[in-house]
């Protein structure tokens, strides 16, 4: 049955109203909020994000390629309102519809969302665990958790776009916010390759 429209009552119970809002935009709003079913608008969620702390999931997917370490960008939608024409690595915001996949962490929902919608390849093994950072980037505040992985054997794609992590400060097309995090998984992602190379069995 479909929500029924907007309609001011005069009994409804007097509160403060949001901040810039008059009492009776409040009311709008709230009914608004409570008539959508789904996922918001670009518009909408960029105005939101504005407004509320986003929980962020980073991804960062790295390689060494001939002594150098790089790490997989991926370039922003045509219509992003906020970082048209830039790249980033991958990253999601939680959604509630991540929470209601039974028997699935939240996690490994937003991990198989990147996987399909902006990495593209498999995998070599679960994300790993960085850390957790606390930012505000143009968008709005954000507390982000990090990951790093690799890509699995024979799994890269021509449409890759692979780039430096040392190089990522000079470039102007690279999200500068996004450059912290880079540098934590990269940090993480060297100390394990180091103990791999110490477990391998000895000759």
């Amino acid at each position: 049955m479909a929500k029924p429209e907007y309609e001011s009552n005069p009994n409804e119970p007097v509160y403060k109203p949001s901040e810039g809002l008059t009492l009776e935009e409040d009311r709008q709003l709230t009914f608004l909020l409570h008539k959508c079913s789904g996922g918001f608008s670009d518009p909408v969620y960029t105005e939101m994000a504005g407004k509320l702390p986003q929980p962020i999931i980073e991804l960062v997917v790295l390689r060494t390629n001939n002594g150098v370490l790089e790490t997989l960008l991926i370039p922003r939608p045509k219509n992003d309102i906020v970082w048209r024409d830039m790249f980033h690595t991958p990253g999601t915001a939680l959604r509630n519809r991540d929470y209601e996949i039974e028997g699935k962490n939240p996690l490994e929902v937003a991990f198989k969302r990147l996987q399909h919608n902006e990495v593209k390849s498999e995998f070599a093994y679960v994300p790993k665990y960085v850390g957790k950072v606390h930012r505000t980037c143009d968008r709005g505040k954000e507390a982000a958790d990090v990951f790093f992985t690799e890509l699995a054997e024979n799994s890269n794609n021509e449409s890759h776009i692979w780039y430096p992590v040392d190089q990522l400060a000079e470039n102007p097309k690279f999200i500068p916010h996004q450059l912290g995090h880079v540098l934590m998984a990269a940090e993480h992602y060297q100390q394990y390759q180091q103990s791999q190379r110490e477990n391998l069995p000895k000759l």
